[in-house]
């Protein structure tokens, strides 16, 4: 077998492990279920032939950089020993994704008893099964309604997954292929909850792990922040708590900017609705261009006050470039969303 045979083969189950962590393994049936194990059974053989070569570490090093392709985009990281845990690895993994549906839980279940288990002790593959079922669980965690269950957990939730993610910084010499790999993970997220809280409390915390440097830290910072700044995904700030904004804010002011762009891009839309019956001559309304915006109160000319109101609220820094840029956009022209904007935000600073 060539090399590139097998680390294309090797690829093919990180991708499908990949995907038994995640909440595609909702769509499998038992042919996907078979199939993910005969490959699994083809790695150990792999690590059996591999174990004591001298080009070992190679197959490692390529292993590690193929961890930033994997589709979906994952926590995991697959090395040369995990290959002779293959099987159990992904047995565990799906039993531990809450997207498995039952019938292929019931499955694996009764293989498990039939085989009487394996002889691996359940802590030596939880790291891998762990990392590998990160977002899926954070998915199922941040969907949840009970908001104080989602509070106590965000901090630890992101302090893992900045760790986890910081570690993988050095699979790839190439500093792009890392942020591309951080723009997928972080839009898998961004789609699958709705809103940006875990993302956000990335920025306002330090990794568990101490072997970071400054340096690594800052860079995959401002790769979020990077993100954050792009007009698809500042959108679901909208939605997002409003606390971990300021608090992000506050930490970055690259992100306090962005952020006040996207609610200026927001005010652009606004536009007069004039009513004589009403107390005042007009209201300001949201201009939708697409029927898919159609019915959505969140683009209120208050909502946009309350966040304006939040963002002054970060720091002096934040304020101040708020003011200014509200002032400057209002000298524009003689009549604009940003006079009423200021006055509001007076009126409630007034209060």
């Amino acid at each position: 077998m060539t090399a590139e045979i097998l680390m294309k083969n090797i690829y093919t189950f990180a991708n499908i492990l990949s995907q038994a962590g995640s909440d595609i393994v909702a769509k499998w049936n038992h042919t996907s279920l078979n199939n993910a194990f005969n490959w699994a059974d083809y790695c150990i053989k792999v690590f059996q032939q591999i174990e004591n070569k001298p080009y070992r570490g190679e197959i490692e090093k390529h292993m590690a950089s193929m961890t930033l392709h994997l589709h979906p985009p994952s926590c995991l990281k697959l090395r040369v020993e995990d290959l002779g845990k293959a099987r159990v690895i992904l047995e565990r993994t799906l039993l531990q994704n809450p997207f498995l549906p039952e019938k292929l839980s019931r499955t694996i279940i009764e293989q498990k008893q039939k085989t009487k288990g394996n002889n691996l002790e359940p802590a030596e593959c939880q790291e891998i099964v762990t990392e590998v079922t990160r977002v899926s669980m954070l998915m199922k965690t941040l969907q949840t309604d009970e908001d104080l269950y989602r509070q106590t957990q965000l901090i630890s939730e992101a302090t893992a997954l900045l760790s986890t993610v910081i570690s993988l910084s050095s699979c790839s010499s190439k500093s792009q292929r890392f942020e591309c790999y951080v723009y997928n993970l972080l839009s898998r997220l961004a789609k699958k909850v709705g809103q940006l809280d875990i993302i956000l409390k990335m920025l306002c915390v330090l990794p568990s792990d101490t072997t970071y440097t400054d340096g690594q830290l800052q860079d995959l910072h401002n790769i979020i922040v990077r993100w954050l700044s792009e007009p698809q995904n500042s959108r679901f700030l909208v939605t997002s708590c409003k606390v971990l904004i300021q608090e992000a804010c506050r930490y970055h002011s690259d992100l306090c900017q962005s952020y006040l762009e996207h609610i200026v891009s927001w005010a652009e839309r606004l536009e007069p609705s004039y009513n004589e019956d009403d107390t005042n001559f007009y209201s300001w309304r949201y201009r939708c261009t697409e029927s898919s915006e159609k019915g959505k109160d969140h683009r209120t000319f208050e909502k946009l006050c309350e966040h304006l109101e939040n963002l002054m609220n970060g720091n002096k820094q934040c304020q101040l470039t708020v003011k200014h840029t509200l002032q400057s956009l209002k000298e524009k022209s003689y009549f604009n969303v940003y006079s009423d904007i200021l006055k509001r935000l007076n009126q409630i600073a007034e209060y």
